[in-house]
């Protein structure tokens, strides 16, 4: 299609690939685009639009070839000079490079070199060439090695010290809760088990193994909810419990919908235009100042005359597939009942929640199943701060989907013919964080069985506690919020950043990522790791052969590293693999970002979800034998190549010890500590209170109060101090949310 543009270039059979790969790279982010509309037309917000990789490409090159003959015409040159006229300039005369020489010159004199041995011409060359050698990319190479070396020794020399301390055996759960390895979700795990130490989490890809094309009653079209590398084969839709109140909502929002395109569109007009120009400006201009001043009560008055327009009805999801038809994308609707079976195993056995020697597979009464996203007002890149693991989408839909699935009586018979024995006492609860304003959605709340309306209860106030303290924590990264600033402030402060349309920073997202572990949460449980860290739960004493570990890997090494290093080369290039400042963003087709009407489509992500990210490779530690992980990594070629190139850092953690091996090019290399200590506190918030910037490991002890008789829980200080943020006792958590604010939404 282009061979003969590229002919007319002058392109030789050689130099064609780069030539072609620098072509499509010269607008950078719309080669890429028109990929994903080629290849995943399901991801596209509202429809998918015909495109093609080559067929851009071809545009491209046609564009070239006129513009060079433009060029040679306006030069003299005529079109028979093209191939002439591109061709390399020849290489200029080689000039003595008194850069080096000074450069040399300096470095001899701070490294103590003998200045008066350099007079003798072989020794000023050999001198020379060693300091070019040392050039300007191999010498921040290697300060950016030192730079994670330094990370990398303080963070696996705090598991170690963890690790050594005495260990602590959490009592029998209360209520269970299931994360998503999310590194947000790394604080309010460990705010949850501070405030409730008889609560035991786990962490797991956030999509809960159901993946699918949901679609919402509010949404237009289903969109996929999955890692990026799955293409869903379910669809799943949320519909109302009673036909007539869905119809009677969606007709009301169609009414609205209807009004509002034709108030945006009388507005251009001349007539109407004139007439609504008044009102409207009144309108919006009290708009504008309420969300600049008034952010919180604005977001609230909006809410509310939204569902006074159209509330929504009562929902259900459709989970249990009643055809075999497929939908128009070639999907089944719905899962079988094998199928949601074979979801809810996988979680179980891969997180180790299920344990087949305690009773019931030792499951607590409440079990928590929790999605995670994030919703802000002033927010063009609002995906990149939702789930990963879902695509850039919000994890609610899949807790949800998943909690139906494990509570349906089909599926519980199912899992006990393949020996998973959950007791009819046992209730999976969907419920959803929103990691900007650190609320909590609970869904389906209704289908709670009375007897575990008190549990349910004591879960929800308890996961009240510790937003409200992940919120504390998340504000000392803003430059808005005081050092001192209290718990029920910050969960304010943190709400009025995600409603804030002056806010640039209304959530910092993935940024400060680092380190991703594998492994028991019983060898982290208690230790602060800053918020940084992919918390995965897994039990190599329960799969033998690595088989759970292997499909494991294949989902997380993708997921944490892409992540990773879309903040790390987003900050080490700002301008050309991240966006820059977002201040000039504007949304463009519902697809990416430019900078004002014209600019290249903006691929990364901007300075202010980025400005307090370290630019480290991530740091993996899996808990796994090493024998396992040499046939794990023999099976998988293209996950050892992967971890072989250095995309990320990769630990062996023994299960039986604290032995600590790193991958390295020739094999793992044993870790020997530099310095196994980490202070001790009695909850994590006196660590971390007052201080703004990247902090080390600790230990809280707050996490293991109810079985460790050296702490007092009833003289126990809460974060901040005696004169601090607040005070958390060994109460029950609802005594301390009822003085609190709310930060339980229902």
């Amino acid at each position: 299609m282009y061979k003969r543009q590229l002919q007319e270039l002058g392109v030789t059979a050689e130099t064609r690939e780069p030539v072609l790969q620098a072509t499509l790279l010269s607008l950078r982010g719309w080669a890429g685009m028109t990929r994903q509309f080629e290849e995943r037309p399901d991801q596209t917000p509202v429809q998918p639009w015909p495109a093609r990789l080559i067929d851009y490409t071809a545009v491209q090159l046609v564009l070239d070839v006129f513009a060079a003959r433009a060029s040679l015409r306006l030069s003299g040159v005529g079109s028979s000079g093209l191939d002439g006229a591109l061709a390399s300039p020849s290489a200029p005369n080689p000039r003595p490079n008194r850069e080096l020489a000074y450069e040399g010159f300096v470095l001899a004199q701070a490294l103590d070199v003998n200045i008066v041995a350099l007079r003798r011409e072989e020794n000023a060359r050999a001198w020379l060439a060693e300091v070019g050698a040392f050039e300007d990319v191999e010498r921040r190479r290697l300060l950016h090695l030192a730079y994670e070396r330094r990370h990398r020794v303080g963070v696996l020399d705090g598991l170690v010290a963890h690790s050594r301390m005495r260990a602590v055996s959490p009592p029998a759960p209360r209520f269970q809760a299931v994360f998503c390895i999310d590194d947000r979700e790394c604080s309010t795990r460990r705010h949850l088990e501070e405030a409730q130490p008889d609560v035991e989490t786990f962490g797991y890809a956030g999509f809960f193994g159901v993946a699918m094309a949901y679609q919402g009653l509010d949404d237009l079209r289903a969109k996929p909810l999955c890692p990026v590398n799955v293409v869903p084969r379910h669809r799943i839709d949320e519909r109302a419990m009673r036909p007539d109140e869905e119809a009677a909502y969606l007709a009301a929002r169609r009414r609205i919908g209807s009004v509002a395109h034709s108030v945006n569109v009388g507005a251009k007009s001349m007539a109407r235009g004139g007439l609504l120009a008044a009102p409207l400006g009144i309108v919006s201009m009290g708009a504008l100042i309420g969300r600049c001043l008034a952010p919180r009560l604005t977001e609230k008055i909006a809410n509310r005359l939204t569902h006074v327009a159209a509330s929504p009805p009562m929902t259900r999801l459709a989970l249990l597939r009643r055809s075999e038809e497929p939908d128009e994308d070639g999907r089944a609707v719905g899962y079988s009942i094998e199928e949601m079976a074979d979801v809810v195993e996988a979680l179980l056995l891969t997180t180790a929640l299920y344990d087949s020697s305690k009773p019931g597979g030792g499951l607590s009464r409440v079990v928590l199943i929790c999605g995670h996203g994030s919703s802000s007002l002033n927010n063009p890149h609002e995906a990149a701060h939702d789930c990963g693991a879902t695509g850039g989408g919000r994890g609610g839909p899949n807790a949800r989907a998943f909690a139906g699935m494990a509570n349906r009586p089909e599926v519980r018979a199912l899992l006990r013919g393949r020996g998973l024995e959950i007791a009819d006492e046992t209730w999976f609860v969907g419920c959803y964080h929103n990691t900007c304003d650190d609320s909590m959605v609970y869904y389906d709340q209704t289908l709670v069985p009375d007897e575990l309306a008190d549990e349910f209860a004591h879960a929800k106030a308890a996961m009240g506690v510790a937003c409200e303290l992940d919120a504390h924590e998340r504000c000392r990264r803003f430059e808005s919020a005081p050092p001192s600033m209290r718990v029920d402030e910050a969960l304010a402060h943190a709400e009025a950043h995600a409603t804030d349309l002056a806010q640039p920073r209304p959530e910092y997202g993935h940024a400060t990522n680092a380190v991703a572990i594998v492994g028991r949460r019983s060898r982290t449980r208690g230790l602060f790791l800053d918020r940084r860290a992919f918390l995965v739960s897994y039990d190599p004493e329960r799969d033998e052969d690595g088989a759970l570990l292997e499909r494991l890997l294949g989902a997380v090494v993708p997921v944490g590293a892409g992540i990773n290093l879309e903040y790390y080369f987003s900050f080490v290039d700002p301008v050309g693999y991240g966006s820059g400042t977002k201040l000039p963003h504007n949304i463009t087709g519902l697809v990416g970002v430019m900078d004002g009407h014209a600019s290249d489509l903006r691929t990364g992500l901007p300075w202010q979800m980025v400005e307090i990210h370290e630019p480290v490779r991530l740091l993996s530690i899996v808990e796994a034998k090493r024998e396992t992980l040499e046939r794990i990594l023999a099976a998988n070629p293209g996950m050892a190549q992967f971890l072989m190139n250095g995309w990320v850092q990769f630990v062996r953690w023994d299960p039986d010890s604290d032995e600590m091996e790193v991958l390295t090019p020739t094999g793992f290399r044993t870790y020997v500590p530099a310095n196994p200590h980490i202070p001790v506190v009695e909850y994590s918030a006196e660590f971390y209170g007052g201080h703004s910037g990247h902090l080390g490991c600790a230990r809280a002890n707050a996490a293991f109060r109810s079985v460790n008789p050296s702490v007092n829980p009833s003289g126990a200080v809460g974060p901040g101090g005696p004169d601090g943020p607040a005070e958390v006792t060994g109460e029950d958590p609802a005594e301390r949310a009822a003085a609190a604010p709310a930060g339980v939404k229902s």
